[in-house]
């Protein structure tokens, strides 16, 4: 067994354990579509790298192209996930026109040289611009999503400038034939750095969404703390008195310290009791 098919057996089973959790959660806390996104990518990462280990015994249109472009289709849906947490457009249009672009190279390459330096170039620029605009995508999502050094945010953003520093070194490889070995130690890196990426932002989105949920339950128990408690009440009009010692009408102290909205009507009552004035007003 082949360094190249250990490493793609480990990526195999870190991302498995990391789409398994993504899915517990997706499962368990309201199944949210940037969720859901995440959730999808991860496995299609799985497939990938299942490709990847299998290729040897796989056709080579098969092993040359197909888990090559379903990584780009990874990014794409945590690309899709990113924009959906940041509360902004798919840009399906965009991403149509990246996984064609990619295809089309791929194919390019397996018609006529397999194993051109220049095929990790086109795949670095595919992944390295995806990685990139997730990154800007995350930037206008939640705190949480990006101001911490482990935010998901700043995962896409190193992996997006290592696969800017690989297609640099490509380049010079593809100028300088001496540089051939310099290739060879370039796809093992790359091959690690998959792991490192996937488990920094499938842990850090985690991360996040469990704090935003914490933020969520905090706010939440802060309002039934603020509602508790005695508070003194006009017996007249039915104003309260409020920390400054103020009266004033309770749906205006309620609006104040919670997130409820009133809207007014007239209980039966109440029409009961003012019909008859109105009538009597309506004869005069």
């Amino acid at each position: 067994m082949g360094q190249e098919t250990v490493t793609y057996l480990s990526n195999i089973v870190i991302v498995t354990i990391l789409a398994c959790l993504l899915t517990h959660y997706w499962l368990r806390q309201g199944r949210t579509a940037a969720m859901g996104f995440w959730m999808i990518s991860a496995w299609i990462m799985v497939v990938a790298d299942c490709l990847f280990a299998a290729r040897p015994g796989l056709p080579p249109w098969i092993g040359r192209i197909v888990p090559t472009l379903l990584v780009t289709v990874g990014h794409a849906g945590l690309l899709l996930g990113a924009r959906k947490t940041a509360a902004l457009s798919a840009r399906l249009a965009f991403i149509g026109i990246v996984f064609l672009v990619h295809g089309a190279g791929l194919l390019y390459f397996f018609l006529g040289d397999q194993h051109s330096i220049w095929r990790m170039v086109v795949n670095g620029t595919v992944w390295a611009a995806l990685s990139l605009v997730s990154y800007l995508a995350l930037r206008k999502a939640p705190r949480v999503f990006w101001y911490a050094l482990v935010a998901p945010a700043n995962a896409f953003l190193l992996h997006g400038a290592f696969h800017c520093l690989r297609i640099g070194v490509a380049t010079l490889c593809a100028f300088n034939k001496d540089w051939t070995e310099v290739s060879g130690w370039l796809q093992g890196i790359s091959d690690f750095e998959v792991s490192f990426f996937m488990v920094a932002l499938f842990v850090g989105l985690l991360v996040s969404n469990l704090q935003m949920r914490n933020q969520e339950l905090s706010n939440a128990l802060a309002e039934v703390q603020t509602l508790t408690g005695l508070l003194p009440i006009c017996a007249w009009c039915k104003k309260v008195r409020n920390d400054n010692g103020y009266w004033q009408r309770v749906e205006d102290y309620l609006a104040s310290r919670s997130q409820l909205k009133f809207t007014h009507g007239i209980c039966t009552d109440c029409f009961n009791e003012q019909r008859p004035k109105k009538m009597e007003c309506t004869r005069d």
